[in-house]
């Protein structure tokens, strides 16, 4: 038996001219990929659409009476009184009402259900929770905004929002205001009859 000899070719390691010697050669197929995505990208930023974005932000202001002299029966966490007020404004039959009015939506409310353009709207409203430090307290605040293709009508339906949060606000504070007095009412007179009775 014989012993076969191995025959080996060691290669260099590739340099800087090798690269650019690879690079010249194969130039089409590296610039013009590139050069495609470059003129593809420019045609698409002309024909998106605008989209403009109008914010406002809403400062929660707390009650004036401290509460070591009286318990504020609205002291709610900010996050949940927020969401609690957005569910009524974002609800279908308002912002239904709000496509209308401002007439928004055009193209696709002649091609889709109303319940998918107002799907779409619930997407284009963004409300977010935002604590601001005035002094040594914290004070709430919350933004709204509003994307949409045209900036007046953008303008003009988060004024609509933020007078609709506001509004609903304050009915909801009514509301449980009231409903505080019956039943801070119900319970003296309860303990006036107690009273009497001693």
């Amino acid at each position: 038996m014989q012993a076969t000899d191995s025959f080996e070719v060691t290669r260099r390691a590739p340099d800087f001219e090798d690269f650019v010697d690879i690079a010249r050669r194969h130039r089409t197929w590296i610039f013009g990929p590139l050069w495609a995505g470059v003129v593809v990208a420019t045609v698409v930023a002309f024909l998106w659409p605008d989209t403009f974005v109008s914010s406002a932000m809403i400062r929660v202001t707390s009650s004036q009476v401290p509460d070591r002299l009286v318990q504020a029966n609205l002291n709610q966490v900010l996050s949940e009184r927020i969401s609690a007020i957005a569910q009524g404004v974002l609800s279908t039959s308002t912002l239904t009402n709000i496509i209308q009015t401002h007439d928004l939506y055009p193209r696709e409310r002649r091609r889709l259900p109303m319940q998918d353009v107002v799907e779409q709207m619930r997407r284009d409203i963004r409300i977010g929770v935002v604590n601001l430090q005035q002094g040594a307290k914290s004070v709430g605040a919350f933004p709204i905004s509003f994307h949409y293709e045209k900036r007046y009508l953008a303008q003009k339906v988060t004024a609509d929002i933020v007078s609709r949060l506001i509004n609903e606000n304050e009915r909801e504070t009514i509301t449980q205001s009231q409903t505080t007095t019956d039943f801070f009412s119900q319970e003296v007179e309860k303990a006036k009859q107690r009273l009497d009775e001693i």
